[in-house]
């Protein structure tokens, strides 16, 4: 564990990679050096957008850019702090709950990385009260929306039908709001440039400005359920094994149905 605050500035949130990770998933899932149950956070409904805010601002810097590139870790046995996007396939299941709960762990009491001298080590942000349990409940949901695939998000295919957002009245001036703090950073502002999406048939996200043709409906209703199936359920692009996936919105309770309204008034507004 960290000695001093600044120590505690250094690192961030820490994975199974950095612990003694078992071998295969028939071990259970890998636990965090440092020992302690889960805390209150896995009882409270964690705001994945709220977590971003608590992600750039404390873990970005060792985790990189949503999670996806760790920074070098002298002194530890992996040399570098693991990515969270994708995470250790230990930690993920389809049940919410569980994969909080895994996460929890390490966020509650921190980590020691294996090594002989690992310059970055996790602090206990919850025993140090870092950070507060609504802050570790916001964080969780957003690294849990890093890993779609992991948390069972359907497909484009999905025979899921539309939420309750189709039958609320969408203010596209909030929606902005909610795709700057969701969807830009894989869309692009305004949607306008899908960002690169290695493993993927298409090798980018697909640009909602303008939109498919084939989503696209000049009835705002049957443009909003065709929209509302993506945010609802979440999507997962053709191709081997595509990095980015779209988290299940609704499914996952990301985003509440107002704001799935909100986001969808927003992107047909940008394809009139």
């Amino acid at each position: 564990m960290p000695k001093t605050a600044d120590d505690a500035a250094k690192a961030t949130l820490q994975t199974a990679s950095n612990a003694a990770t078992p071998t295969s998933e028939a071990e259970g899932p890998a636990h965090p050096s440092n020992p302690g149950g889960t805390g209150d956070a896995v009882n409270l409904k964690g705001d994945a957008g709220a977590g971003v805010q608590v992600f750039t601002a404390q873990c970005e810097k060792c985790h990189g850019p949503n999670g996806a590139q760790g920074v070098d870790n002298p002194g530890s046995a992996d040399g570098s702090v693991p990515p969270l996007n994708p995470i250790d396939s230990t930690l993920v299941s389809t049940d919410y709950k569980t994969f909080a709960s895994n996460l929890d762990l390490f966020v509650q009491h921190g980590s020691t990385p294996e090594g002989t001298s690992p310059k970055l080590l996790m602090p206990a942000y919850g025993d140090q009260n870092l950070l507060t349990q609504q802050q570790l409940a916001d964080v969780i949901a957003y690294v849990i929306s890093l890993n779609p695939s992991a948390n069972g998000t359907a497909t484009p295919s999905s025979s899921s039908g539309p939420g309750q957002a189709v039958n609320l009245t969408g203010d596209a001036v909030a929606g902005a709001q909610v795709f700057t703090d969701q969807c830009e950073k894989c869309h692009g502002p305004k949607g306008a440039q899908g960002v690169d999406n290695p493993g993927s048939t298409d090798g980018s996200v697909p640009v909602l400005n303008p939109i498919d043709p084939e989503i696209q409906n000049a009835d705002y209703k049957t443009f909003a359920t065709n929209l509302d199936t993506f945010l609802q359920h979440g999507s997962t692009p053709d191709g081997p094994s595509p990095k980015l996936l779209m988290p299940a919105y609704g499914d996952q309770s990301l985003l509440t149905q107002k704001q799935l309204a909100d986001v969808i008034a927003y992107i047909i507004g940008l394809n009139p």
